[in-house]
């Protein structure tokens, strides 16, 4: 049964969707930080990005330490993303994209 009355997909499809955003965002808000410590060299510019950028990163982090069970990934394939920061991000929006979601074998009983 959906959640959403217009929408079929599952609660697992949307959060991994959810996750893949949360993964160029990060890519990109780390390059904006990049962009404002290293060739803008704006002190403030640098402190509030980089305070976004750390809230979004933990977003990132947090979001698939909830996800790793569900989509079966390794919980090593879950610190490397999360260690790896932006690079990381684009290798679970890739993965998301090429493999998509697992699908979910039920045993009931009431059968």
């Amino acid at each position: 049964m959906t959640d959403f009355a217009d929408d079929p997909s599952s609660e697992l499809e949307r959060k991994a969707k959810a996750l893949a955003w949360v993964s160029l965002i990060e890519t990109f808000s780390y390059s904006l930080l990049v962009y404002c410590w290293l060739i803008a060299q704006s002190d403030l510019g640098t402190k509030l990005v980089g305070s976004i950028h750390g809230m979004i990163a933990l977003a990132f982090a947090a979001m698939v330490i909830m996800i790793t069970p569900a989509m079966r990934w390794s919980w090593w394939f879950s610190v490397l993303v999360i260690v790896t920061g932006p690079i990381g991000a684009l290798v679970v929006f890739a993965r998301i994209r090429r493999e998509g979601v697992p699908t979910v074998e039920r045993s009931d009983a009431r059968t």
